[in-house]
């Protein structure tokens, strides 16, 4: 008797696992409409959209390890001294200093972020033209 179906693949051809994910019936809609589209089965079209498509990364800004260091020695410093407060109830020079330094750190992050985001229009106290 002759053997039906499809041939078997080659071991190195052979898909051997499979992935699972959850989506949305809006989102399944739109992936199907997309493998139609493509003409490509769905498991083709979602294999090679993990393996080849564009993601897009949503990237945050962080703190580098120089800013993250000195932002940990400042909140330190304060925490030293808000003790010193709580314990003697005397006001301590160290707290404002601490609380100027953050205050400080704080506001330059704020001109980096605004630099680095191309924001020309803001306001830096100086005279205009």
């Amino acid at each position: 008797m002759a053997l039906r179906g499809r041939p078997r693949k080659s071991p190195p051809e052979r898909r051997e696992l499979t992935l699972r994910f959850l989506v949305r019936l809006d989102e399944y809609a739109t992936i199907r409409q997309l493998a139609n589209a493509a003409r490509m089965s769905f498991s083709a079209y979602a294999r090679a959209m993990c393996l080849n498509g564009q993601i897009v990364i949503n990237q945050t800004r962080s703190l580098d390890a120089d800013a993250f260091d000195q932002l940990r020695r400042i909140g330190v410093n304060l925490n030293q001294a808000v003790h010193k407060l709580n314990a003697t109830g005397k006001h301590s020079p160290d707290l404002e200093s601490a609380a100027r330094a953050v205050e400080q750190f704080i506001f330059e992050r704020i001109d980096d972020e605004a630099g680095s985001a191309g924001d020309d229009d803001r306001v830096d106290g100086g005279d205009e033209d």
